[in-house]
C-alpha cells in the first residue's frame, strides 16, 4: 500500500491511476521497434537482390556505348540494340545470351571481366542475367 501527501498536507492512501499516456507508451515503443526492424529487413533484402555497379556495353546496331546500372539479380534483361562488347563492372557474375529470353548462353563473364562478340557470322548478345549461377 502506498501513501501520498496532498498539497494541503493530508496523508492519504494513494491510488494508482493509469493514464492513457502510460497505457499507450509500451505500444508506441513496440511499434517503433517493429517498424525499425521491418525497415532494416527491407533495406537488406533490396541490397541482396541487385548487383552493385554497372554493366557497360557497346551497342551492336549503332556502335554507341550504353549501360545497365545496378541490375537486379536473377532477372533476364534485354540489351536494346544487342551488344558487341561488354564489361562486367558489377559485384555479380554476368550470364550473356544470344537471344532475348536468356536461353542461348554465349558466355559467363566474371566480376571485372569483359566479353566480345566473335564471328563470322556476327552473333551479338541480346540479353544478360546476373547472379551466382
Amino acid at each position: 500500500m502506498h501513501w501520498r501527501v496532498t498539497p494541503q498536507g493530508i496523508l492519504r492512501k494513494a491510488t494508482r491511476k493509469v493514464t492513457p499516456k502510460r497505457r499507450t507508451a509500451p505500444i508506441r515503443r513496440l511499434g517503433t521497434v517493429v517498424g525499425g526492424a521491418l525497415l532494416l529487413i527491407a533495406l537488406l533484402a533490396s541490397n541482396a537482390q541487385a548487383a552493385d555497379g554497372q554493366f557497360p556495353y557497346t551497342r551492336f546496331d549503332t556502335g554507341t556505348l550504353d549501360a545497365l546500372f545496378n541490375p537486379p539479380n536473377d532477372v533476364c534483361l534485354q540489351l536494346p540494340g544487342g551488344a558487341a562488347h561488354a564489361g562486367n563492372d558489377t559485384d555479380a557474375t554476368a550470364f550473356v545470351y544470344a537471344d532475348t529470353g536468356c536461353q542461348q548462353l554465349l558466355a559467363i563473364v566474371g566480376v571485372g571481366g569483359t566479353w566480345d562478340e566473335t564471328g563470322p557470322p556476327p552473333l551479338p548478345a541480346r540479353s544478360v542475367g546476373f547472379g551466382s549461377g
